[in-house]
């Protein structure tokens, strides 16, 4: 505990995470929001999980984008353009459900506001990596960060359900959006931490994802995000099958738990062993330790069971986005961690979309067969892409430049 103590006596360094964390917290409430929205207004599992599939789908594909213009022109003018558009469109989609309006406006609204969602943990991580020096000091504070993206996790989904249950069922979108605009609030006026602009070879070089090693990492994280959207939309329909709809955020969150346990644990050990091999044993540990949850038929053993699973889930996160900041060049820090972060959301989108569909014919337990085919694959991609990420491993090391 005493590294995290250290890092955030680095000037400047608890007053970015903490904005961010607050910046982050719809990362949590929004996918989660919509369905429960969606839902509570009578609509099906499957429109509510393909609404909130294609806005992070979107979010995915823009967000790369979006961190290129920040690495170009810096956070403090970006961010705020880009959360007033996001919160504009969602305001418009709220309306827009709440009248009936035809669905494909629902689509698109929806779309356009998850576009403009700046990736707050690329930031942040961009924020640490400027502030310090060592290759080992970056280690832990991603590792923070892992841990600071499970607490999103445990706190945003609980609150997002009393929200939608116990105030109105559009109330967690809502608060997710004043969460955004806090945050960013908090977060622009910070320059002396922001990360120096990248200069005209940022411009002319190659895209981030070309970097060898990160189409890798971003396509294990893609199944990462398949495994990720399953749960959450299976956990809702789980609860909402058992009769107990108010236990969707404690399930979640007890998930959550597990993983920050791991990634305190992870971040403060400092490892031998070498980044891709702790990225392999880590994606093998998640893949193994969701295989018994399609057989679950109790809402206290899914918890238990769901803990374990999450323990998996820091240590994958926090080797993937510590290989993107050792692979891609330092002036597209953001935007290469914002597209090893877009693997999760592309993947997100597709498992709860595909979760969404065969919940409404076969039940929650087949949402969580997807979860579990997505960890076998995620592990089988991992393992059969070592040598490849070893290589652009050791050659990042070698020569950064190369990369």
């Amino acid at each position: 505990m005493s590294t995290y103590g250290e890092l955030l006596r680095v000037p400047g360094a608890w007053r970015f995470s903490s904005a961010g964390f607050i910046a982050r917290l719809p990362m949590s409430m929004l996918g989660l929001g919509v369905v429960l929205f969606i839902t509570l207004q009578g609509h099906s599992y499957a429109l509510a999980g393909a609404v909130s599939a294609s806005g992070a789908l979107i979010n995915s594909f823009c967000g790369p984008f979006l961190s290129r213009r920040i690495d170009r022109l810096g956070q403090h003018r970006v961010l705020p353009i880009a959360a007033a558009i996001s919160i504009s469109f969602q305001v418009v989609f709220i309306v827009l459900v709440l009248h009936n309006a035809p669905i494909w406006t629902w689509f698109l609204t929806w779309c356009l506001g998850d576009a403009f969602i700046p990736n707050v943990g690329s930031l942040i991580r961009a924020r640490w990596a400027a502030v310090l020096s060592d290759v080992a000091s970056v280690r832990s504070a991603f590792a923070f960060e892992s841990v600071i993206d499970e607490l999103v996790f445990i706190t945003g989904p609980p609150v997002a359900t009393f929200l939608a249950i116990g105030v109105t069922d559009y109330a967690s979108v809502v608060a997710s959006m004043i969460l955004l605009a806090t945050g960013t609030m908090f977060l622009v006026p910070q320059r002396a931490t922001e990360p120096p602009l990248s200069g005209p070879e940022h411009h002319e070089g190659r895209a981030a994802i070309l970097t060898p090693g990160i189409p890798l990492v971003s396509a294990v994280l893609l199944l990462v995000g398949v495994l990720f959207g399953a749960f959450e939309v299976g956990t809702v329909a789980f609860a909402d099958e058992a009769g107990q709809p108010g236990a969707t955020g404690i399930l979640i969150a007890v998930y959550s738990i597990g993983s920050a346990v791991a990634g305190l644990t992870l971040g403060s050990l400092h490892l031998r062993l070498p980044l891709p091999r702790q990225f392999l044993l880590a994606m093998v540990f998640l893949s193994l330790s969701s295989l018994p949850i399609p057989f679950i038929h109790q809402v206290w053993v899914l918890g238990v069971v769901g803990m374990v699973m999450g323990l998996g889930v820091s240590p994958v996160l926090i080797t993937g986005f510590g290989l993107a900041e050792e692979l891609v060049p330092s002036e597209r820090l953001t935007e290469g961690l914002t597209v090893v972060g877009a693997g999760i959301g592309i993947g997100f989108a597709v498992g709860s979309s595909l979760a969404g569909y065969v919940i409404d014919r076969s039940g929650a337990s087949a949402a969580f067969v997807v979860l579990a085919i997505a960890g076998l694959l995620g592990a089988a991609l991992a393992l059969l892409g070592t040598r490849n990420l070893n290589r652009a491993y050791k050659l990042a090391h070698v020569d950064p430049v190369a990369t």
